[in-house]
């Protein structure tokens, strides 16, 4: 006989609150008298009918936690919003930082941003000892060869001014010449990138090369560091302006003495018109000028073209503000789309520079003269 208790063991467990039952009862309905705190009698044993002839699948148990799996993880992370306020005291100390800078820089001089880019560029002190500008007007670019500018075939030059080449070379002998007499003069080569066909070469690069190659300029000179370029000049009257703003850039002065050496048959043009529409005194200018006297039908058709073209374009729009051909003459001339910088180099004649985009600039569809200060005009007429 087997005892209660090892019956017990073998037809029952004790039942855990931590477990699932996923089996079939072990009790059949005869046998629910017999049943006492989940254990059958000794004596009253009996085998379950199984509900079907296939064996009993065994039992499966499945545990699960005593305590809920969220309790093990770590907890969410709250988000905790805070009221931020200033306090008064925080408040009267920004207010007293805020003074103090105040008051700091209040005094300090004001630099504008043109200034710091001139002063970023200096590469000297100023040279008050320079007052006579003499200027060379480029017309052509030399390229380079044996010759040194002789052979026109060294230039890049347009079908009207084929038979200059020695023209223009004299012209640059000629500045080199007076420079050379003058020690407080700067001698400037004006011109810009004129020829798409000759690519970003300047006017006044290619002369001041000449000169320099010709041995004209020699190393070391006096005139070696007094001898420079301005290359966005695109007609007579920017090679004047833009010279005198490249004289102020490299002196820091504006010139009390301007000779420009050109052709002869330009003369009127620069002192009637040029030097007129700036103001520049008159008994301080003055105009050198070299012909072509080998070709003189050539030279004809030059002074004709100047008094029944230029000329009277300049006399009628003295800043070249409404004239088309000027205009586009101007625009044709700068194929590679430089801009200069002398508005901010040159700040005295910014206004002057800029004097075509005002609406007083025209008047009954024609250019006024600029009424403004310039440097060297007070008193002048």
């Amino acid at each position: 006989m087997f005892s209660s208790s090892k019956v017990g063991s073998l037809f029952s467990t004790r039942r855990d609150e931590q477990d699932v039952e996923l089996s079939l009862p072990l009790y059949s309905s005869a046998s629910h008298e017999n049943r006492s705190s989940g254990f059958l009698a000794a004596e009253n044993v009996q085998v379950p009918i199984p509900r079907s002839p296939s064996p009993r699948p065994p039992e499966v148990r499945i545990s699960r936690p005593a305590t809920p799996l969220s309790q093990f993880s770590p907890p969410l992370p709250q988000i905790v919003r805070r009221s931020w306020r200033i306090s008064w005291q925080t408040t009267l100390l920004i207010i007293l930082v805020i003074y103090t800078f105040f008051t700091l820089f209040k005094g300090a001089p004001y630099q504008t941003t043109e200034t710091e880019i001139v002063a970023e560029y200096d590469g000297g002190p100023p040279r008050a000892d320079i007052t006579h500008l003499i200027v060379v007007a480029g017309h052509a670019i030399w390229m380079g060869g044996n010759t040194l500018g002789e052979n026109e075939s060294e230039w890049t030059l347009l079908p009207y001014q084929h038979g200059l080449a020695k023209t223009f070379k004299e012209h640059i002998t000629t500045g080199v010449k007076l420079a050379q007499n003058s020690e407080n003069s700067l001698l400037v080569f004006t011109g810009g990138e004129t020829r798409n066909f000759a690519g970003p070469a300047s006017e006044a690069q290619s002369y001041w090369s000449l000169a320099y190659l010709s041995k004209l300029i020699e190393p070391n000179s006096s005139l070696f560091n007094r001898s420079t370029t301005e290359e966005f000049a695109r007609d007579s009257y920017e090679n004047l302006l833009f010279s005198i703003c490249r004289f102020h850039e490299y002196t820091s002065n504006y010139p009390t003495k301007l000779t420009i050496v050109g052709f002869e048959f330009k003369r009127e043009r620069f002192n009637t018109q040029h030097r007129a529409a700036i103001r520049f005194p008159p008994d301080q200018f003055r105009y050198i000028g070299i012909d072509n006297t080998d070709d003189p039908e050539q030279l004809a058709g030059f002074i004709k073209g100047e008094k029944e073209g230029l000329l009277k374009q300049y006399r009628d729009d003295p800043h070249g503000c409404t004239d088309p051909e000027l205009k586009d003459k101007r625009k044709g001339r700068n194929p590679f789309r430089t801009r200069h910088g002398y508005e901010v180099t040159c700040p005295e004649l910014k206004e002057l520079m800029r004097w075509c985009m005002y609406e007083d600039a025209i008047k009954d569809g024609k250019t006024q003269q600029y009424p403004g200060d310039l440097p060297w005009s007070k008193g002048i007429e």
